[in-house]
């Protein structure tokens, strides 16, 4: 759907030469949109860490939680959904779109010592904020010293 979108702006191609000259300009003006648009993404990711957890930060403006699915297997957390175009508006009178809309996908590795039974997921304001605590032998610990 985003592609056909893209391709909005430019005019029905023909066997001319003179036209693909034209859609190369027009397509150098406006940015390459099938290079931007084409196939799944993978949404905006910030990872925080502090001494119990992980904390990352996925940008899903516009995505229902009910359109995200989120899983871990083999230490790799995956989050996938989709983003559908606007269910109110008409592609025809488009002329640019630089949101990405379609299926999306992240995939991050995980580091072998977190709690993947005790990961959260909240979502509020188009941002999944997803909790990874880290086992307890991942976390730093003091070692007392003896007095001998």
């Amino acid at each position: 759907m985003a592609r056909d979108v893209a391709r909005q702006y430019v005019a029905p191609r023909t066997e001319s030469p003179w036209q693909e000259d034209f859609n190369q300009v027009v397509r150098r003006f406006f940015g390459d949109a099938d290079a931007t648009l084409a196939g799944a993404f993978s949404p905006a990711l910030d990872v925080e860490e502090d001494d119990d957890k992980f904390t990352l930060h996925i940008e899903l403006p516009g995505v229902t939680p009910d359109d995200v699915d989120v899983s871990i297997e083999e230490s790799v957390l995956t989050i996938a959904g989709q983003r559908d175009f606007y269910q109110d508006k008409n592609a025809n009178g488009f002329r640019r779109v630089e949101r990405r809309f379609g299926r999306f996908h992240r995939a991050i590795r995980l580091p072998d010592r977190v709690d993947s039974d005790k990961v959260d997921a909240t979502y509020k304001d188009g941002l999944l904020t997803i909790t990874v605590p880290k086992a307890e032998s991942a976390k730093p610990r003091r070692v007392k010293i003896a007095a001998a």
